[in-house]
């Protein structure tokens, strides 16, 4: 039986041995390159970013130096991370071709999972196209004191999909950032620099 066993397994793991060796870790090799070529494409376009959008960068002079440093980081972040989203499925996608799958089969679906993903989050990708508008207006911050047909208080937390405000009351109020840049508002900047702040009305 011993024998018998022997060669039977024999083959198998020859095929196997040939298998990994021939087809897998080739593929393996050249995955692991991609992946790395989309990183350092990723990291250089980090760089670029930040040379393409500085002059949006300059913060309103009224500002603090945390304020400026918080709406550099909020401004870049957002096209850093769509380039990465869109780097590493480009590499997914030759990935996949060098495994052997159809390049009709995964057009369809990342046409399909894209689509659908954007459909059911189409609110949240209002709300954050309109925020990050408002970044780039440097139109709030937080600290502000805001009045507004929606609300009006202190801005305590500016996220990617609102602003939440906290009145005099104590009571916490969150503003979507669509409804936000559709009405009309006022902002008292707070610096720190300053001890006064400037009313200045502002149309978002």
């Amino acid at each position: 039986m011993a024998p018998d066993l022997q060669s039977m397994l024999q083959p198998l793991l020859l095929n196997l041995v040939g298998w990994l060796r021939f087809w897998f870790l080739p593929r393996f090799l050249s995955a692991a390159v991609i992946i790395f070529i989309a990183y350092l494409l990723s990291r250089w376009f980090d760089g670029m970013w930040h040379k393409w959008l500085r002059p949006v960068l300059v913060s309103s002079r009224d500002r603090s130096a945390s304020q400026s440093v918080w709406r550099q980081i909020r401004i870049l972040s957002l096209p850093r991370t769509l380039t990465r989203v869109v780097l590493f499925l480009i590499a997914g996608w030759m990935i996949a071709e060098r495994f052997g799958v159809p390049r009709e089969i995964v057009l369809w679906g990342l046409t399909i999972i894209v689509a659908a993903t954007l459909w059911c989050i189409r609110h949240l990708l209002s709300d954050l196209v309109a925020g990050y508008s408002l970044v780039l207006d440097d139109a709030l911050a937080e600290g502000d004191q805001i009045s507004s047909p929606l609300g009006e208080g202190v801005v305590e937390r500016i996220s990617w999909f609102a602003v939440y405000l906290r009145n005099n009351d104590g009571v916490q109020i969150v503003i979507p950032h669509r409804a936000m840049r559709g009405n009309v508002i006022k902002v008292r900047r707070r610096t720190s620099d300053v001890k006064a702040t400037q009313q200045a009305p502002s149309k978002v």
